[in-house]
């Protein structure tokens, strides 16, 4: 079943930007649907959509868990997971 997965990551606008390059076509070939990020009080949010956990969850623990501990960056606190009817792109 889809999921959509939110989470606050704590770095600002900047490097949000530096890793997203890097890190979306990698997610998008694990299987990510939809992705989208603002920014909230200097962090960034991000909602995804992805077609399982089993897929978000290979996915954090590997390329993204790989590249934000490159980044010297600390994983975020607040990965929320919830199962949704449906996730349709476009």
């Amino acid at each position: 079943m889809a999921v959509m997965v939110t989470m606050t990551l704590p770095i600002d606008e900047q490097a949000y930007r530096a890793m997203h390059g890097q890190l979306l076509p990698l997610a998008s070939s694990q299987g990510l649907i939809f992705h989208s990020a603002h920014e909230v009080g200097g962090q960034v949010k991000v909602v995804d959509f992805w077609p399982s956990a089993d897929a978000w969850t290979s996915f954090s623990e590997g390329p993204m868990a790989a590249g934000m501990k490159a980044a010297g960056m600390t994983p975020p606190s607040d990965v929320e997971i919830t199962e949704v009817l449906s996730a349709d792109a476009g």
